[in-house]
């Protein structure tokens, strides 16, 4: 650990009873030793057993899940592909379908123009979803590359360097900092760097995420401090789309002549009839959609509502789930501005990060108290 806090410096111990610490090849730093074996860096994940050894056997159900989810590899990488290629399809068809078929036999009875102005309309919102969500992947939250922190003072830890090994001879210490407004920066030994407060490891981004709320596996990305005000217009599209989607859908997907029970209405056996020529192709697209919409607009009604009920209090979702002593003085407006910027209203009509930047850099912060006694450390 105490080479990377270094710049991934040689670690080694002198025969003379000192340690030398290279920093990047310039300057050395000489320790007192307290081993005569060489400390070695512990690979990562070097103490999770394995499925087949007999630790492994010995785990209980819910310790297999946990080193399960903490080991996933390309595996992950699928199903994020799977579900933005699943959220592609359900929306440029479902753009397809309202514009050729739904409009035009739900709203038969307005005027051409009407219609028109109708279409125009979904046309924006799908738009404005589609933007929002490619911002939500493509705005990254990740800690920025850094030489860790330029103004840590190591000089403490020189003078009291650490006294115990763990296994191996591998050096255990807690290595923290304060920054300027008081806040503890602590050490992320799986990113073997600095975080920020209010910053954490996501072991499924496998990085250290600014101001992290969550990590959406529908999107496939860690929503955090860059990314959270598009999430958020999101699910507040989603809510749109998916209710009124809804009801639009169902309204024109009864009307459809296809002799059908109500067991065709679910898409598995929709889609079955459908093979064996029993139903159009138009009934059983409708079908999947209306299941997409009514599972889509459910979950963005859940996560648009508390994800604007944690950003007026100041929170994270983190915070609320792990229950980190925050205690936040700022004023709900000035919360709001954090995430969203100024003119914060702009960011649902259009993705406002164009004209109005986040003033707020994720890292420091004046306007929060942090407890010593509920902090997660990953």
């Amino acid at each position: 650990m105490a080479d990377s806090l270094l710049g991934r410096g040689g670690y080694t111990f002198a025969p003379q009873g000192q340690a030398s610490v290279e920093m990047n090849g310039h300057s050395h730093v000489s320790l007192p030793i307290y081993s005569n074996k060489t400390v070695q860096r512990a690979p990562r994940s070097s103490n999770m057993p394995s499925y087949g050894d007999a630790t492994g056997d010995n785990q209980s159900l819910v310790s297999k899940l946990k080193a399960h989810y903490k080991n996933r590899s390309a595996t992950d990488t699928n199903s994020k592909h799977f579900f933005r290629i699943l959220f592609q399809f359900q929306a440029i068809t479902q753009l397809y379908m309202t514009l050729n078929y739904i409009i035009p036999y739900v709203f038969s009875e307005f005027e051409p123009t009407s219609q028109y102005y109708l279409k125009v309309f979904a046309c924006y919102v799908f738009t404005m979803g589609q933007a929002n969500w490619l911002c939500s992947i493509c705005y990254s939250s990740r800690l920025p590359d850094m030489r860790d922190r330029p103004n840590l003072d190591f000089r403490e830890w020189f003078e009291n360097p650490p006294e115990t090994f763990g296994q191996n001879g591998i050096i255990k210490t807690n290595l923290h900092t304060m920054d300027e407004n008081g806040l503890e920066w602590r050490y992320c030994s799986k990113c073997e760097r600095y975080k920020p407060p209010r910053a954490h490891h996501c072991d499924a981004c496998r990085m250290c995420v600014l101001r992290r709320d969550h990590h959406c596996f529908l999107i496939g990305k860690c929503i955090g401090h860059f990314n959270q005000r598009y999430f958020i217009v999101f699910c507040f599209l989603g809510v749109f789309t998916g209710l009124i989607g809804f009801i639009l859908t169902v309204t024109y997907l009864i009307s459809l002549p296809d002799p059908v029970t109500w067991v065709d209405y679910v898409f598995p056996w929709s889609l079955f009839k459908f093979l064996i020529g029993k139903v159009s192709w138009q009934f059983v697209l409708l079908t999947f959609h209306a299941e997409m919409l009514a599972v889509f607009g459910g979950m963005s009604v859940i996560y648009g509502i508390g994800q604007m009920s944690i950003v007026c209090l100041g929170f994270t979702l983190y915070e609320v789930a792990k229950s980190v002593d925050v205690k936040v003085t700022s004023s709900r407006a000035e919360n709001i501005r954090m995430v969203f910027g100024d003119y914060w209203g702009l960011n649902f009509l259009f993705p406002a990060q164009i004209l109005f930047k986040q003033r707020h850099d994720g890292m420091h912060y004046d306007n929060i108290k942090i407890g010593n006694n509920k902090v997660s450390v990953e």
